[in-house]
């Protein structure tokens, strides 16, 4: 997608830094800019990436990760900025890797999950979940905005909070697809290092599973999409159900946020 660049702003300690605006809606529209962003976690933010994020007017931090995350590395606090931290994993069993302090990747978690594991994962977290729930109800109130979320690299449970926020403004799922997948771009710098950390730890391993679930894969996103059809007639009554967001008030919403 010719857009997807341009929706790249590069931070000196963060990954996977991007604003979410310019995509096009059905109705031929595009999300505003400079009021959705999403990103990696944000333990590394320096001065000058703390600036920038209050040049981009972001007043909400939104924060996906569980405990052990964010006690490894904490979001930092920044005037003016509310940090808010709802885990997002919902009902899954395994632990989320997480990087320790000392930069070192936790191989145990790629040896107990698999692909169909994770897909099941990503089916279970729209619903249900009071991570997202908070998220949306953030997101319905405009004073809130700029909003970034995150998780740990910005891929997984950002990734299903930025269909929803897409998914809201009527952004046909192939740009939401597209949008999801331009974190292995953002990514491939941190999956390469984490590999050869692997390598050197673990001569003999498989790393197969390990690519497979640090990856944005079409499969985990369509699980997604085809549990919201499964479960709901329509995107509309989906976001009504576990949202309260109406018919109504997303047209309201779109009005507002879109151009």
């Amino acid at each position: 997608m010719s857009q997807s660049m341009d929706q790249i702003i590069a931070l000196e300690g963060v990954l996977n830094f991007r604003d979410m605006g310019g995509y096009k809606t059905n109705s031929g529209k595009l999300v505003k800019r400079n009021l959705f962003f999403r990103s990696a976690n944000l333990a590394k933010l320096t001065l000058q990436d703390q600036q920038m994020l209050k040049r981009l007017g972001i007043k909400t931090i939104f924060d996906y990760r569980d405990d052990h995350e964010a006690t490894h590395n904490p979001t930092p606090v920044m005037e003016g900025i509310q940090n808010i931290r709802i885990p997002a994993k919902g009902a899954s069993s395994f632990k989320m890797p997480g990087a320790t302090k000392d930069g070192s990747v936790n191989f145990d978690f790629y040896k107990q999950v698999n692909v169909d594991q994770f897909t099941k994962f990503y089916a279970q977290m729209p619903f249900n979940n009071p991570s997202f729930q908070r998220l949306m109800q953030l997101v319905k109130n405009e004073n809130n905005l700029g909003l970034l979320h995150h998780c740990a690299v910005g891929k997984d449970r950002t990734g299903i909070g930025g269909t929803l926020i897409l998914m809201l403004l009527d952004v046909p799922r192939e740009t939401i697809m597209q949008e999801y997948l331009l974190t292995n771009r953002l990514l491939t710098p941190l999956v390469t290092k984490m590999a050869q950390k692997l390598k050197t730890a673990y001569p003999d391993a498989d790393l197969t599973t390990f690519y497979e679930v640090m990856s944005a894969n079409e499969k985990y996103l369509n699980a997604v999409f085809h549990e919201i059809d499964k479960r709901y007639e329509s995107e509309a009554d989906f976001l009504q159900d576990q949202f309260s967001i109406s018919k109504e008030a997303r047209a309201e919403l779109q009005v507002k946020y879109l151009e």
